[in-house]
């Protein structure tokens, strides 16, 4: 029963997303937010009837062959089940949110036709993210990657300037290439070595292969999650409607980078102390970058942008101490990823009612937020203070997890120094954004008395988000718990 849930969740998208492509209107809005619920309430289902079961990992295979093995198969663990929870309930409320965004009301980008496309991307989008979840061979993996990265570059693309459309084929390539380098390589290993394209196989490996597929693999991991050094299609994809911004950072293509590493590292089983040391210096060197940008910001997407490189950043760390083969820094990557994407959705859709209601993301130009717009000013500040990592924000425990959990790896040399540059991102990121806190929703200069409007849409979605960000690593935390190693480690 639960198989048929998973590929009900992914499969209702993915379909209205190819009909979206041919309505607009007061239609194409029913039959997005028809399909996003529906994937919604079936991923509900899904949780209940895998926690009731009491099974740890359910493997599903629904095509296997003599020569390649297992071509593709579904896999329903602990890890698949939140992070699928995750896609499904920020994806239906950034949508929820996009419907009045998109719409003619919106200052900044007045909507109303055409948004049937902007829907058609956008269901493909999680569709394509929640079949990538559940995945369990490397051939599924590619197949929702690359229809992630089209996704991808429909939405960023969609305003069609210049510039959006520069980005969108940026933001296609650089992942591209990255899933060419690691998806053919486990692919041709698979094909070749293993005749079997499961990543159940991985812990068969000779230990001599190991490592170099895994390499091929983070390559892949870094090139979607924006890491050094290719981190740069990041920033300039915000020209993406804002809705497609806080999915694209908050739950799939970013966050599906590190998806895709944590996912190997459950199963290929030991790995050599170099890989340790190579990617804690990567993702040293990555850490660096957002730190340097914050303060030359004025842009409030850019600035989130940048923000989501670092908070990848710190997701990797965990996943670097679970290359050692320590199960808490699997859990900690995971409940990082759990916490940040409802706190970068919530600035996100903040950075969107700025758009809305006043035209601008120019922070330099928002202020008297507490009068204007008294709800995006609370979540303004409560977004920019909870990527900071100040409590009671889930995303201050996911944070904690990492920093206190891993006196295991301290005996290692370097293992200090990216759990040092996660402290600094905090502070740097803590300086620029109370001084941003200050200026836009104390400040008294700019707008002059105008008259500011909003809707019961746009302050619904910043309310809940605001909730879920508080409650979600209490709820999360019983599946975090749960995920381990398959492979021998």
């Amino acid at each position: 029963m639960v198989g048929e849930l998973v590929t009900l969740t992914f499969t209702v998208p993915l379909l209205a997303g190819l009909i979206l492509f041919k309505i607009d209107g007061k239609r194409a809005d029913i039959l997005m937010i028809g399909s996003l619920f529906t994937a919604m309430i079936t991923q509900f289902a899904l949780d209940y009837g895998y926690v009731s079961s009491g099974e740890g990992l359910i493997h599903v295979v629904y095509l296997k062959t003599q020569s390649f093995g297992e071509v593709y198969g579904i896999i329903i663990d602990p890890m698949s089940v939140l992070i699928g929870t995750v896609v499904a309930v920020a994806g239906f409320i950034f949508m929820f949110y996009g419907m009045e965004y998109m719409s003619e009301r919106n200052l900044g980008h007045p909507g109303g036709r055409g948004r049937g496309l902007f829907y058609a991307w956008m269901a493909l989008f999680e569709g394509a993210t929640l079949g990538f979840v559940y995945s369990s061979t490397f051939l599924g993996l590619l197949i929702f990657f690359e229809v992630m990265g089209l996704a991808c570059w429909g939405v960023v693309s969609y305003y069609n300037t210049r510039e959006a459309r520069r980005a969108g084929f940026k933001a296609f390539i650089i992942p591209n290439v990255g899933a060419m380098i690691g998806f053919y390589t486990a692919i041709g290993i698979g094909i070749t070595q293993l005749h079997n394209l499961s990543l159940f196989s991985l812990s068969h490996l000779p230990p001599s292969v190991k490592p170099w597929l895994f390499l091929a693999i983070l390559i892949a991991g870094y090139t979607k999650s924006a890491q050094f050094p290719t981190y740069s299609w990041i920033p300039d994809a915000m020209e993406a409607p804002t809705p497609a911004s806080a999915f694209l950072h908050g739950a799939a293509m970013v966050e599906m980078g590190v998806y895709l590493v944590a996912r190997v590292l459950q199963f290929i089983g030991p790995l050599p102390l170099w890989v340790f040391y190579f990617m804690a210096v990567m993702v040293s060197l990555t850490l660096l970058i957002p730190m340097l940008n914050y303060p030359v910001q004025n842009d409030a997407k850019r600035l989130l942008a940048y923000s989501t490189v670092a908070e990848a950043g710190i997701m990797f760390v965990g996943l670097t101490f679970a290359s050692l083969g320590l199960r808490i820094g699997l859990q900690a990557s995971m409940f990082q990823l759990t916490a940040h994407a409802f706190i970068k959705g919530l600035g996100f859709l903040t950075a969107g009612s700025f758009t809305y209601s006043l035209g601008t993301l120019d922070l330099r130009k928002i202020s008297s937020l507490q009068e204007t717009l008294p709800v995006s000013g609370f979540s303004w500040a409560v977004a920019l203070l909870g990527l900071a990592g100040l409590p009671p924000m889930a995303i201050a425990f996911s944070k904690g997890e990492l920093l206190m959990s891993l006196g295991e790896a301290w005996t290692h040399p370097l293992a200090w120094v990216p759990v040092l540059l996660v402290l600094a991102d905090s502070v740097v990121f803590l300086w620029v954004g109370t001084k941003w806190i200050g200026r836009n929703v104390f400040g008294r200069a700019g707008l002059g008395g105008i008259e500011v409007r909003t809707h019961p849409v746009i302050t619904a979605s910043l309310i809940t988000l605001m909730v879920l960000a508080l409650v979600s690593a209490y709820l999360a935390y019983p599946l975090v718990e749960a995920i381990g190693f398959y492979g021998g480690v």
